[in-house]
Order: C-alpha cells, then sequence, then structure tokens
C-alpha cells in the first residue's frame, strides 16, 4: 500500500514572497518553484498578499503582474488573519510590523516559518515562543539539499 506523503507546510512571510516575485533566481524564488511542483505547502494570510501587493505597486510596479499570476496559480495554504488578541501576545516579543505575521505563523502552526527579516525573528524571544524553526529561504534550501542527498545517497 502506498501511503502518500503531504508536503511540508512552509509559512512565508512577505519579505519571502517579495523576493521571489521581483526575481527570477535566488532561494526566495527556489522555494516558490518547490511549491509549484508539489514539494512544498506555501502557508500564507491574506494580510502578506495585501503588504507585498503595496509593497509591489511602490517598489516594483513591473513584478506586479507576476505576482498576481503567482497569487492566482500556485496551490497556497491560506490561512486567516491573526485577530487583535493574537497580534498583542507577538507585541512583546517582536517589533510591531512583525507581530501580525508572527501571530499568524503561531496561529498556522507550520513546520518552518521562512523569511528574509533575520533581525526581528531570529530574536531569542520570538524563538522560545514558536515551536517550529526560523530560517531564511537559503538555509531551508540548505536543510532540502542535505535531506534529498541522504535518500539518493543513503550511508
Amino acid at each position: 500500500m502506498n501511503a502518500t506523503v503531504s508536503p511540508p507546510r512552509i509559512f512565508i512571510d512577505s519579505s519571502v514572497l517579495f523576493a521571489a516575485a521581483i526575481s527570477a533566481t535566488g532561494a526566495s524564488r527556489a522555494l516558490i518553484l518547490l511549491a509549484e511542483i508539489g514539494l512544498l505547502r506555501l502557508v500564507i494570510c491574506p494580510l502578506i498578499f495585501e503588504e507585498v501587493e503595496r509593497n509591489l505597486k511602490v517598489k516594483a510596479p513591473e513584478a506586479l503582474p507576476f505576482f498576481q499570476r503567482l497569487q492566482r496559480a500556485l496551490p497556497w495554504e491560506i490561512v486567516s488573519d491573526p485577530t487583535l488578541e493574537e497580534v498583542q501576545a507577538c507585541l512583546n516579543i517582536i517589533a510591531a510590523k512583525d507581530a501580525p505575521i508572527l501571530a499568524a505563523a503561531i496561529k498556522a502552526n507550520p513546520h518552518r516559518l521562512v523569511t528574509l527579516d533575520t533581525r526581528h525573528f531570529n530574536r531569542s524571544e520570538v524563538k522560545e515562543v514558536v515551536k517550529f524553526p526560523i530560517q531564511t529561504p537559503g538555509e531551508l534550501l540548505t536543510d532540502i539539499r542535505k535531506a534529498l542527498i541522504v535518500i539518493i545517497h543513503p550511508r
């Protein structure tokens, strides 16, 4: 009997999605491609889509059509935005601008949270509260490469 394995649930923040939208290369875009072929399940809340679209309109409007196609084409797992109470619970451990994202990730309980914002998300106060690893796209890709090597070349 073949058991199907669900892909790991990866919560990505707006920095990762923004980077993937503006650059055809790099670790952020690679994660999007892995999700497109079903090896990752990207978890996101509507707030992140709104933030990326707002920032693209200002900083990289030429990338907006690609982002909108991406938004429609990928099999996103869209979780609800955090409540005010959930955001407030995060305010004492992370910058106010990042509290809604952290609250949404905590509520979604993914396998990993992936962000380019290492300054705020890698604080010890944050890592004490979350029950999943917080990584950059490059760090996650390194883990994926290591896992593939073990599968392809077992010792």
